[in-house]
């Protein structure tokens, strides 16, 4: 009942902040889209197509799509929204329905050729089209996302096979995945799995003893653990046994995997995966530890509550893909390091924070294979955290003698809104709260990132999406975080900060209004670099803080500005995909020696 409880009332903000977004844009599936990718964390920005692709006669359907030209690897998204999905009745779907529609963004794939000789040229759809035809024969991966409102509530895997292909995955995105992604980022699950009587398996690790005495935050176990026991417990649990990875989403997928995957396949090979493989870190809350003899600093892992896999989550995901292929995981162990969160609740610091700082370090320490977000890493410098606390504490500027009203809520964990408002009771709390904190005055991390870098004059880096933009910013700001802390965050610097984004969102607000076809993103980077580039002096941010909006005077030169850099994307891309040439250097750099004289002159 609790479980259920939750749902409704997740779903019920989940489509009100829809809903404030659809009535502007007159489309409920863009939002959507934009809202769910947004806690998908993907390494490259998925290119919305604005229109989507939809060929209802041929049952075909991509609504974005993003190329990794290092990795080969093509990701590809299509959206099933259901207008009858409501609170009450919490509509769920079937792996058939779920399996029809990932292939309706298969058939765009195989039909790449011939749909290029149906696709308008001005379209997205056209760009991807064609970087299918250039790639097919050399990609390493498909990556096919089902992103729906509904409840995949069977949670079974898709399988899907596209001819030339060796890796197809099907990942599917529904409104309890995020449910479960947003909750799991604020705190660590307490569900305790119990190995023994679930698994009729146990494993055994050495305690590492502590020299210092007193109270300490941690106690640390190292050991193996059977690859069978491990893909048993990732069969059943799936993707909240690793929601605290560094990566929110893992498959088994890329170079290491395919190694990985190989060793497994191998007899002798297989045996020698505990001296090939770095193994895994873990957390959790507590557990069921029996001494195996006395004297002997050995337990007996029992059980665990609030288990997690904070690193070596691509090496579980393999793991369990060869389980389920059938392969014999006999004699195959993993080494293990387990990590008990001793958080003492008597200390004033929010314990949840805590927890987040410790398992960042774990993750960011104990991963020497892979690349690991920067956005996740860093979410909890003191940078972050003081930008937290000044948007908890300043007021925006009240208008005509009133008193202030609301704040801008920076968000330095994905969903962490939500989870606010969720943890206030319905009615007059709730209400209060978003009055103080309206959901328009949101503003995630990697978008802050993304409009102070096309403000600062990168919006190459910009569009090349916000994990990108992220550590730019980071560079760029490292002097409030790195090292001895050299500086430190003013309400100067915080302002001009949030006045960044006013105008960010501004340009976006004019850009939409314009209803320019294509390269949204690219579009308002661009044009918001070029007004700083030629009219900055103009300008004053502060000014912008204060009267919390962007002058009037300038929606005229942004119009212009906007219209001219879609054309110049165009024609200065050539034969080159519009989006792959925006996110290079060389794009902005010729932008501005070719059209800033040109566009000087506007005031």
């Amino acid at each position: 009942m609790i479980e259920t409880r939750q749902r409704k009332e997740f779903l019920l903000d989940f489509t009100e902040e829809l809903e404030e977004k659809a009535i502007k844009s007159g489309s409920y599936q863009i939002p959507f889209l934009e809202k769910m990718i947004s806690f998908m964390d993907r390494p490259d920005e998925p290119e919305i197509l604005l229109p989507p692709f939809k060929d209802s006669g041929k049952n075909i359907a991509v609504n974005a799509y993003s190329y990794d030209d290092e990795n080969q690897v093509l990701d590809v998204y299509v959206v099933d929204y259901n207008f009858e999905q409501n609170e009450e009745d919490l509509l769920s779907i079937n792996m058939t329905a779920v399996t029809e529609i990932a292939n309706r963004a298969k058939r765009f794939i195989t039909n790449s050729k011939n749909l290029l000789q149906t696709i308008d040229h001005s379209l997205e759809a056209y760009d991807l089209a064609k970087i299918i035809g250039e790639v097919m024969n050399s990609l390493n991966e498909i990556n096919i996302f089902v992103i729906t409102n509904m409840y995949y509530t069977s949670n079974k895997p898709v399988e899907i096979t596209i001819p030339g292909i060796e890796t197809v995955n099907v990942q599917v995105w529904d409104i309890d995945r995020v449910q479960q992604l947003i909750t799991s980022e604020q705190a660590i699950e307490t569900d305790y799995i119990d190995f023994e009587q679930d698994y009729g398996e146990t494993f055994e690790m050495m305690f590492v003893p502590d020299p210092s005495s007193g109270m300490k935050d941690f106690e640390c176990y190292i050991g193996y653990i059977s690859a069978v026991l491990l893909a048993k417990a990732y069969d059943e649990w799936g993707q909240k046994l690793v929601e605290r990875n560094v990566r929110s989403f893992l498959q088994a997928r890329g170079g290491t995997n395919k190694g990985i995957r190989d060793t497994l396949k191998d007899p002798f090979q297989r045996k020698m995966f505990v001296a090939y493989n770095n193994g895994i870190s873990t957390v959790a809350r507590t557990g069921d530890f029996e001494p195996v003899k006395d004297g002997v600093n050995q337990f007996k892992i029992k059980g665990l509550s609030g288990w997690q896999i904070v690193n070596g989550g691509q090496t579980t995901a393999s793991i369990h893909k060869a389980y389920k292929d059938g392969i014999s995981l006999k004699d195959v162990y993993v080494q293990a390091k387990l990590t008990i969160l001793q958080v003492n609740e008597f200390v004033e610091k929010d314990q949840h924070q805590i927890e987040d700082e410790m398992i960042s370090r774990i993750s960011q320490y104990a991963n020497t294979q892979n690349k690991i977000n920067k956005s996740d890493l860093l979410a909890n410098t003191r940078f972050m955290s003081d930008l937290e606390k000044f948007s908890r504490n300043i007021w925006i500027p009240g208008k005509d003698g009133r008193r202030s009203e609301s704040k801008w809520y920076f968000e330095r964990a994905r969903g962490q809104y939500m989870v606010d408002i969720n943890r206030r009771n319905r009615g007059k709390e709730q209400t209060d709260f978003k009055k103080q904190y309206p959901k328009n005055k949101v503003l995630t991390k990697v978008d802050m990132a993304k409009y102070f870098m096309s403000w600062e004059g990168y919006p190459h880096v910009s569009s090349k999406g916000g994990e990108e933009a992220f550590k730019k910013f980071m560079e760029l700001n490292k002097s409030f975080w790195s090292g001895n802390f050299l500086d430190k965050i003013t309400l100067s610097v915080y302002q001009k900060l949030i006045a960044r984004a006013i105008i960010n969102l501004r340009v976006k607000e004019i850009v939409d209004e314009m209803k320019l076809r294509g390269y949204k993103a690219n579009v308002l980077y661009y044009t918001t670099a070029m007004i700083h580039q030629i009219y900055n002096e103009q300008i004053d941010l502060v000014e912008v803080w204060k009267e919390q909006s962007l002058s009037q005077k300038w929606e005229d030169i942004i119009r212009i500005i906007a219209e001219k850099t879609l054309s110049y994307l165009r024609e200065s891309a050539g034969e080159r995909n519009v989006t792959q040439w925006a996110k290079q250097e060389a794009c902005w750099i010729q932008y501005k020696e070719t059209c800033s004289q040109e566009l000087k002159n506007l005031i």
